[in-house]
């Protein structure tokens, strides 16, 4: 079975689109240092998040083409976090999976969008996809979609070995719902994702790789607070490498598929849910 190493990339976001390209490239050199096959950034890691009229045609253009390059250039498998574009007439949040020659490969449209912030200019997208490398074959899901079993387990259906979460999630945020902020975590530190990583990997049995952005974001007069806690989950154990903090950092770790294997023998999930999709 296939083994590779994963570079989670928790980095810390500006709106200058310049300065995230930079950052970019600057994790690339350390992912091509510790000899990784595939790196993951966070969700709208190049801009922030936008609305619709911050939004510049150009920006995804040019991302697309720079992490082209990047992959190319660095023999590395990519997935783009995510990015904010116009398809359609349509608003997207979509990420996109680079192979090792710049070749794209893949991408997925976010299913499920915060209510309060982009659902009021984006459009969700409505299916998932696995892509077939040959370093495992690989589904992506972003940010919020953690919180519905049912994308990683479509995710799993369609035989996902790994699966990539890009994200940009905050423990303080103008668009979290005051219930949540001041009742239950005014003075402490969010529990789901720390919980639903390492349930998505032992429930489906997948290499679950959560990758969040990190610092503070500032924009427009609202401030968020990111969460960090960059994070890969294998089946059986759960967690087993997080960056517990949220600053600025990268998390490697070797994993072979040989698990996801034998957790599909052990677990027998799929067997009693042939006709789930």
């Amino acid at each position: 079975m296939p083994v590779t190493k994963i570079c989670a990339v928790q980095s810390k976001i500006s709106p200058d689109f310049n300065k995230n390209i930079s950052s970019a490239e600057h994790f690339f050199k350390k992912a091509d240092k510790n000899n990784c096959g595939i790196i993951c950034f966070p969700e709208v890691f190049l801009t922030g998040p936008l609305n619709k009229e911050k939004y510049n045609p150009k920006i995804p253009v040019e991302a697309k083409r720079l992490f082209s390059m990047l992959s190319e250039n660095y023999g590395i498998f990519s997935v783009m976090g995510s990015v904010i574009e116009k398809i359609g007439g349509n608003f997207y949040n979509i990420s996109y999976l680079f192979d090792d020659k710049g070749k794209i490969i893949g991408s997925y449209k976010k299913n499920h969008l915060v209510q309060k912030s982009e659902a009021k200019y984006l459009t969700a997208g409505n299916n998932v996809s696995v892509f077939k490398t040959k370093i495992g074959s690989i589904g992506i899901e972003i940010c919020r979609d953690l919180l519905y079993p049912e994308i990683t387990r479509k995710l799993m259906l369609k035989k996902a070995d790994i699966i990539f979460c890009p994200s940009f999630w905050s423990s303080k945020s103008a668009s979290y719902d005051r219930i949540y902020s001041n009742k239950y975590f005014k003075n402490k530190t969010p529990k789901e994702v720390d919980a639903l990583a390492s349930a998505r990997a032992i429930e489906s049995h997948a290499v679950f790789v959560y990758c969040n952005a990190a610092g503070n974001f500032k924009a427009d007069g609202t401030k968020d607070t990111l969460l960090g806690r960059t994070q890969i989950a294998l089946p059986f154990y759960g967690t087993t490498g997080i960056l517990s903090h949220n600053k600025e950092g990268i998390l490697t770790k070797e994993v072979g598929l040989g698990i996801v294997k034998d957790a599909k023998k052990v677990y027998r999930i799929e067997e009693d849910l042939k006709g789930y999709c």
